[in-house]
């Protein structure tokens, strides 16, 4: 999703990989992907979104530790995990662990000059709903209605228009919701007024900040 400081509008656009992504003109870029890796112990800001999300709590899991990501299978990714940290690797974690070793590549190279942001849509929405979690799954039709609530409240018809634009097998119908919840947090990063989980800066073995805001 981008947003148009000067018209307003809300355009919707696929990517297939995260340097095309990045090769996008932005003053701020929010992504669903974690972006500094620990080398052993949780990122703190995964501890705290969860501790906030409550009965959501299970849709932040925990980030792979930087040594996954040499892995080439899930049995391998979870013997990197145990010799690290003592846990295996969720099977959420592996599934996007490509995209994962795509961001960190890409941002261990050029992030300096990027202004990219990590997010968890779960806890934009959770400041979005005056700091509550949502009382549903978003795979329920009343998450869905909830979620999308919010959404036409803020940004009137973008999902309808994103769905008319991109098709299911490029996005689902919370994937947009979600999309739309990364963009309003942008648009707090930029107004300086977004919260950042931790408060105090941490920060992996290169330098990647491990932080969420919303």
């Amino acid at each position: 999703m981008s947003f148009d400081l000067s018209t307003g509008s809300i355009s919707a656009k696929v990517f297939e990989d995260a340097p095309g992504l990045f090769s996008e003109p932005a003053l701020v870029t929010t992504i669903d992907i974690p972006i500094g890796l620990p080398s052993a112990e949780s990122r703190r800001c995964d501890l705290e979104a969860r501790a906030l999300l409550g009965p959501r709590a299970s849709s932040v899991f925990p980030c792979p530790v930087r040594a996954t990501l040499a892995s080439d299978s899930y049995e391998a990714a979870c013997a990197a995990s145990t010799a690290a940290c003592g846990k295996r690797l969720s099977k959420q974690a592996y599934a996007i662990l490509p995209r994962i070793r795509e961001v960190d590549a890409v941002l261990r190279e050029h992030g300096d000059g990027l202004n990219v942001y990590e997010v968890h849509p779960e806890l934009s929405f959770y400041f979005w709903n005056d700091c509550h979690p949502m009382r549903y799954s978003k795979l329920t039709g009343f998450g869905f209605v909830e979620r999308y609530q919010l959404v036409a409240a803020a940004f009137g018809r973008a999902a309808e228009d994103t769905r008319d634009a991109v098709p299911p097998s490029a996005a689902s119908d919370d994937d947009i919701l979600d999309a739309l919840a990364a963009l309003w947090t942008a648009r707090r990063i930029h107004s300086g007024i977004a919260k950042r989980l931790p408060r105090v800066k941490q920060v992996d073995d290169y330098g990647l900040p491990m932080q969420m805001l919303a």
